[in-house]
């Protein structure tokens, strides 16, 4: 960590040091919540059987005619074996990362207004009010966006026609390709 030493008034310095640190964060995250990230990623799915267990999820690869590829999966899925098809991550996703940013946000500042600067000596306690405080907090907004969510379920039941369906309403695999739907 850089500390700044000056021989009078540490309070007014420290002060503006955590000022000047919660400015650049707000600045940061207003800039991360400003990218519109899903032109850049294929679509997330969770796959669920004709039973209603989930047997695989990921970023769509390919979708043939017959079979479900995924990032990172060595074998496809048959449609056949597919009974339904959810996009997005589940609820419990948002609920995680509002809990990690909560925690970030609210925990550093915490712990850095915690530090005596004149002493050297930190206070603990003033961190771990900051992680708990932060978390629950995001753990509440990130609940809050579940709404906002559009997570859409596609019944397929392994039939071909409302597989096809579903090919056609998803979109391509990398910008600028062509859909994985029927050509």
């Amino acid at each position: 960590m850089v500390e700044f030493v000056v021989m009078t008034n540490n309070t007014k310095i420290s002060t503006k040091l955590k000022l000047l640190l919660m400015k650049v964060l707000a600045f940061l995250f207003a800039i991360l919540f400003a990218q519109d990230l899903s032109a850049q990623k294929p679509i997330f799915i969770r796959v669920y059987d004709l039973k209603g267990n989930k047997i695989a999820r990921g970023r769509v690869l390919s979708a043939t005619d017959t079979s479900l590829q995924l990032k990172g999966l060595t074998m496809s899925i048959p449609v056949r074996n597919i009974g339904s098809i959810r996009t997005k991550h589940s609820a419990g996703n948002n609920v995680l990362i509002g809990s990690i940013v909560g925690t970030c946000t609210i925990g550093i500042p915490f712990a850095i207004a915690g530090v005596d600067y004149a002493s050297g000596e930190d206070d603990a306690a003033a961190a771990v009010v900051g992680v708990i405080t932060g978390s629950v907090a995001g753990a509440v907004i990130g609940a809050a966006t579940i709404p906002l969510k559009k997570s859409k379920l596609y019944l397929i039941d392994g039939n071909p026609e409302k597989w096809k369906t579903f090919r056609s309403a998803i979109p391509a695999q990398e910008p600028g390709e062509a859909p994985l739907g029927p050509q």
